[in-house]
C-alpha cells in the first residue's frame, strides 16, 4: 500500500516537469526522455542505501559478506530501476501523443 501511495506521489510530482521537457512524443521517445533524467525525487531513501552498501564494500575483506553486499547492491538498483520505470510508463501513458 505504501509503495502504491509513492509511486502515485512520484508520478504526480513528476508529470509536470516530465510533460513540460517532453511535449508531445510518442511514448517511446517519452520514455527514453524520462528515464534519461537524473535526480527523481522519491529516490533519496533508496539512494542512500545504495551509497551506504557501496561504502561498505570498499571496506569489506570477508569473500562472503562482500557478495551479500553486492547482491544487496542489486536488489536495491533493481528497486530504483523498477520505480524509475513504473513513474515513466505512468507519465508517458498520459502523455497527449502517447
Amino acid at each position: 500500500m505504501k509503495q502504491i501511495l509513492l509511486l502515485c506521489a512520484l508520478a504526480c510530482a513528476f508529470t509536470t516537469t516530465a510533460s513540460a521537457q517532453t511535449g508531445e512524443r510518442p511514448k517511446s521517445e517519452c520514455l527514453k526522455a524520462c528515464n534519461a533524467q537524473e535526480g527523481f525525487k522519491g529516490m533519496e531513501r533508496i539512494e542512500r542505501k545504495l551509497a551506504e552498501v557501496r561504502d561498505k564494500k570498499k571496506d569489506e575483506t570477508d569473500p562472503r559478506k562482500l557478495e551479500q553486499l553486492a547482491e544487496q547492491e542489486q536488489d536495491l538498483v533493481d528497486e530504483r530501476d523498477d520505480r524509475r520505470q513504473d513513474v515513466c510508463n505512468y507519465i508517458c501513458e498520459h502523455n497527449p501523443a502517447g
